[in-house]
C-alpha cells in the first residue's frame, strides 16, 4: 500500500518499516533551478513531487524592516551590500562574495574584540517585529496536512557563536575566557529557545538543531568540551521545547563529520534523528547496528564521492545498500549527506530519489 508523505515518515520515524524509506532535501537555489530545467517545470515544488520528497521544511526570514533597507542577493537571501562589495547580514556579520559568485566567506565578526560586558549590548536581531514568520506562517498551513514539516534551527549555539566572534578567538576562548564564552552560549541558548515555540506555535513536526562540531577524522573540539559547554545547553534547549509542544515534536540533531564520541549523550539529551551520518567518517551501517533502536538516521548518501564523482549506476547502488543495511524496521530517511553543489552531475543528484521511490524492502 503507498502511504501518504505524513503516514510514511512517522512510520519510520516511530522505527516502522513504511512503504518505502521517506525521502528529505536542502537544495540551493541555484540547484534548485537546475532541477527545475531538468524536469521542465517552473515550480519548486513540481519537482519535489516527482522526487517524492516528504518533507518541507521553513524557517525564520528576514524582518519587514531589514528588507527594506536590504536587497535580495541571489543565491543567499537578504543583504546589506557594504563597501567594497560586501555583504552584512542582520547580526552585523559581514561576507566576501567568491569569484564565481557562488559561496560566501565571513570576514567580519561583530564580537571579535566585545569583552564579556559587551555581550549584552549586543543586538540580537529581534523576533517579535513584522515579516519574521510570516514565510513560515505559510509554508507551514500550506503543506501541514500531507507532509511532515520541519522547523529548521541548525547552527544553534556553537556555530553561531563562532560566527559572532571568529572561529580562532571561540576556540580559545573555550579554553581561557569562561565567562565570556558561558555569557554568549546563555544568551543565543535563550533565543534559540523563543525562536523553537514560535516554530512550534506555527505547527512544526520536527525542530533541526545541531552544529558541525566534526572534522573529516575527529571533533573540532574535545569531548569534554563539547559536554562542558554544549551538551548542557543543548538539553535545555530540548526539554523546554519538548514540553512546550506537550512531547508532540521530533529533536533532529545536525553534525558534518565525525561526532561518534558524542552519539551517546546525543541520545541521552533527547535527539531522535542524527544528520548527515556522513558516510566518509562513519559508517551508517555500523551507526544502524549500535544505535538504530534510538536513533533515525537521516542523510548518508555521499556528496564527496558518489554523487559528485559516480556514475548513475553508483548513486543507484549507494542507495540501494543503505536501505538494506540501514532501513530495516523503518529509522532511516535518504538525502544527500550534505547540499549538492551547482557543479555536481544533476542526473545523479535525481538518481538518489528515483532509487528511493522505487526500491522497497518487501521486494
Amino acid at each position: 500500500m503507498v502511504l501518504k508523505p505524513r503516514e510514511r515518515v512517522f512510520k519510520a520515524l516511530n522505527h516502522e518499516e513504511p512503504d518505502r524509506a521517506p525521502l528529505d532535501e536542502i537544495f540551493r537555489l541555484d540547484v534548485w533551478d537546475a532541477l527545475k530545467k531538468y524536469f521542465s517545470v517552473d515550480d519548486v515544488e513540481d519537482v519535489r513531487r516527482f522526487l517524492g520528497i516528504d518533507f518541507r521544511h521553513l524557517s525564520i526570514g528576514a524582518s519587514e524592516e531589514f528588507r527594506k533597507k536590504a536587497r535580495f542577493v541571489y543565491p543567499f537571501g537578504y543583504y546589506r551590500i557594504m563597501k567594497g562589495g560586501l555583504l552584512e547580514d542582520e547580526w552585523g556579520i559581514r561576507y566576501n562574495v567568491s569569484s564565481s559568485g557562488r559561496y560566501l566567506k565571513i570576514c567580519y565578526h561583530p564580537l571579535a574584540n566585545a569583552d564579556v560586558g559587551d555581550i549584552d549590548d549586543y543586538g540580537f536581531p529581534p523576533l517579535d517585529v513584522p515579516g519574521r514568520f510570516d514565510e513560515a506562517e505559510k509554508i507551514a498551513k500550506k503543506f501541514k496536512d500531507l507532509y511532515v514539516v520541519e522547523g529548521v534551527m541548525e547552527q544553534t549555539l556553537f556555530e553561531w557563536a563562532w560566527h559572532l566572534r571568529g572561529f580562532n578567538k571561540f576556540i580559545l576562548d573555550l579554553y581561557t575566557n569562561e565567562r565570556f564564552v558561558n555569557k554568549l552560549l546563555d544568551r543565543l541558548m535563550k533565543y534559540r529557545i523563543e525562536m523553537g515555540k514560535r516554530l512550534i506555535d506555527i505547527g512544526i513536526d520536527i525542530i533541526r538543531l545541531g552544529d558541525d562540531v566534526g572534522s573529516q577524522k575527529g571533533m573540532l573540539i574535545p569531548p569534554h568540551i563539547w559536554r562542558k559547554y554544549f551538551k548542557p545547553r543543548m538539553k535545555i534547549i530540548i526539554d523546554t521545547l519538548k514540553s512546550y509542544s506537550h512531547n508532540s515534536i521530533y529533536i533532529f540533531y545536525h553534525s558534518d563529520g565525525y561526532i561518534e564520541p558524542i552519539i551517546p549523550d546525543l541520545i541521552e539529551i533527547g535527539v531522535q534523528i542524527l544528520n548527515p551520518i556522513q558516510p566518509e567518517c562513519m559508517d551508517p551501517a555500523e551507526i544502524k547496528r549500535k544505535y538504530g533502536d534510538r536513533l533515525v538516521l537521516h542523510g548518508t548518501i555521499s556528496v564527496q564521492r558518489t554523487i559528485p564523482f559516480g556514475t548513475v549506476e553508483d548513486v543507484r547502488k549507494e542507495v540501494i545498500s543503505r536501505i538494506k543495511e540501514c532501513g530495516r524496521n523503518g529509522g532511516l530517511v535518504i538525502a544527500p549527506a550534505h547540499t549538492p553543489q551547482p557543479d555536481m552531475p544533476i542526473e545523479n543528484i535525481v538518481t538518489v530519489y528515483e532509487t528511493a521511490q522505487k526500491f522497497c524492502l518487501r521486494t
